[in-house]
């Protein structure tokens, strides 16, 4: 049953992620959708693609079970951030080598790093200091994407690709 449920949340995460990559146009361009949705093809806007949907998904997970597993929180946000990290670095890698992008390259970033944040064994012995700052750390994130998406910096992570 966990290795369902495991394979369950990737296929959630990833096929969300899929799905909000055009909820943005599909809803009219409303500014509302755009603060969790990539609303152009810069790096950082299609690292929403897996924060929110992996966000969703970590709280019903904690309503669900995870509160009543210490460190729950603190496993969540650190495989959460590892495939954050991935999904920039493995894109300015292989385009840094190539010299161009690839479509399909760039579904598999994104698919792997959905994998990455669900790692087996994500669930350590942790405390009530490294939930709480795990917390914090999602908080900051959730404005940074919105703040980000209205007011990007001048930086090739947000300057979209289209």
């Amino acid at each position: 049953m966990i290795r369902f449920w495991s394979v369950l949340r990737i296929v959630i995460v990833a096929s969300l992620g899929c799905l909000n990559h055009f909820l943005y146009e599909w809803s009219g361009k409303n500014f509302f959708v755009g603060l969790f949705t990539p609303v152009n093809e810069s790096v950082w806007e299609h690292i929403k693609l897996l924060f929110f949907p992996f966000l969703i998904c970590m709280i019903i997970e904690y309503f669900m079970y995870g509160h009543e597993k210490r460190g729950f929180i603190f496993s969540s946000t650190s495989g959460l951030l590892a495939g954050l990290i991935f999904i920039p670095a493995a894109f300015y890698t292989y385009t840094g080598i190539v010299g161009k992008e690839y479509f399909i390259v760039d579904i598999l970033i994104y698919f792997l790093s959905v994998i990455i944040s669900f790692r087996p064994g994500r669930f350590k012995e942790g405390n009530f200091t490294k939930d709480f700052s795990a917390f914090i750390i999602l908080l900051c994130l959730t404005v940074l994407f919105a703040g980000f998406t209205v007011y990007p910096p001048d930086s090739p992570l947000f300057i979209s690709a289209a």
